[in-house]
């Protein structure tokens, strides 16, 4: 009987959601078009966005998230590691479906059992789609607090490497 630990990178790769595949293999494509033109459809996730490594994979920390009242967000650019690794997900919590405040979170696989969280608080595309897509008051600070506080609250154990 094979373990966690025997998955070959085929059986850790299905743990993306068909989204993040697609959202993979399209968003750098459609950002090629839009940097000339000064848009964007993927960037390098900032470093001070991390809020801790979970331990548990993709599939386990997504149910993890569902419980905190998180949804996925397919409405998002591709964030890609400093060191190469492209984003495994992405994922919004709002009060309310028009809040104008959003908790976006960007998820990054860190081998077969464990998941690097990165946060930021944004104004929500739904209602402000300008402001959102300008960055107009991005805080990094108060999104990596309130995740780590969301985790800490529903007893997700979390390292900060």
């Amino acid at each position: 009987m094979a373990t966690r630990n025997d998955r070959s990178d085929d059986d850790r790769s299905s743990a993306i959601d068909l989204t993040t595949r697609v959202r993979r293999r399209v968003l750098p494509t459609l950002h090629r078009i839009k940097e000339p033109l000064g848009g964007f459809a993927q960037c390098v996730q900032h470093p001070d966005e991390y809020v801790g490594t979970v331990q548990s994979g993709l599939r386990e920390f997504r149910t993890d998230l569902d419980e905190m009242a998180f949804e996925p967000e397919p409405i998002a650019s591709l964030k890609v590691h400093r060191d190469g690794r492209l984003s495994a997900g992405s994922w919004v919590r709002r009060k309310r479906p028009l809040a104008t405040w959003q908790l976006h979170v960007a998820l990054f696989e860190n081998g077969a059992d464990a998941t690097d969280v990165f946060a930021h608080r944004e104004y929500s595309w739904l209602r402000h789609p300008l402001k959102h897509y300008r960055g107009d008051g991005w805080d990094t600070t108060s999104g990596v607090e309130r995740m780590r506080s969301l985790l800490s609250s529903h007893d997700v154990t979390f390292r900060i490497d």
